[in-house]
């Protein structure tokens, strides 16, 4: 009898034993994973006040017009009216650097210069656009336009086309800029829109938007969109 109240004893002990163990390592993952946790918490805190650190700021200060012939003039836009038909040209909308009502029509780079070089470091800025519009199949474009390859991929929503009025050769036709010809260089200082196809399509004003950059920090990361301070944005309407 006491040999087996002794062996009872015994196998207590050891279950207590085993017992204690498993929570000791039941405590000892419990910490680990408290600890990842924190670790994680704390690498996330630290991206999100670097983040707060890096916000963007832009000193952009170059004012920008989108304007169209009138006559001996240059009128600034602010509403634009044109027909959506296919392969009518529906409006040429020059890029200048201010925001006058009017300018009397000269030379385009003389013009061009003359508010361009009004500003610091005025040759690091590019000029791009963005076209917004939305079709009858409840389809929103909204297409940030730096390049020829970018204006491409609107047709044949509308046909898009940039030109550099800056850098014209002598005696070389007037012809818009192509992807193989862009570079640095280039100044896409007017926009030509023309209906292709699908523009009987669009349902909204198109949303014609101009704007100068001077890095990939212009745009936000995710969306691409342009953020910057300066930018000016016409509506163009079907009559």
């Amino acid at each position: 009898m006491k040999k087996k109240i002794f062996v009872i004893l015994i196998c207590m002990i050891l279950l207590c034993v085993v017992v204690a163990k498993i929570v000791l390592s039941n405590t000892k993952v419990v910490t680990n994973i408290s600890s990842h946790v924190s670790e994680a918490s704390k690498t996330l805190e630290n991206e999100v006040k670097s983040q707060k650190t890096e916000e963007y700021v832009d000193e952009n200060e170059m004012k920008i017009g989108l304007y169209i012939d009138e006559g001996n003039r240059k009128r600034l836009v602010k509403e634009y009216y044109c027909d959506f038909s296919a392969e009518n040209i529906m409006g040429i909308f020059y890029a200048i650097p201010t925001l006058e009502e009017e300018i009397v029509r000269d030379d385009f780079k003389t013009i061009f210069d003359q508010y361009y070089h009004e500003y610091v470091n005025y040759n690091n800025y590019k000029i791009g656009y963005n076209i917004k519009f939305t079709l009858d199949s409840g389809e929103t474009i909204n297409q940030i336009v730096l390049n020829p390859d970018d204006a491409y991929l609107l047709f044949p929503k509308v046909q898009c086309y940039l030109y550099d009025d800056i850098h014209l050769i002598p005696g070389r036709s007037y012809y818009h800029i192509t992807q193989d010809i862009m570079n640095d260089e280039r100044i896409c200082s007017s926009i030509k829109l023309v209906g292709d196809k699908n523009t009987r399509n669009i349902v909204s004003p198109i949303e014609l938007t101009v704007f100068t950059f001077d890095g990939e920090d212009d745009f936000t990361p995710m969306t691409k969109k342009y953020r910057g301070n300066s930018s000016y944005t016409i509506l163009i309407y079907e009559k």
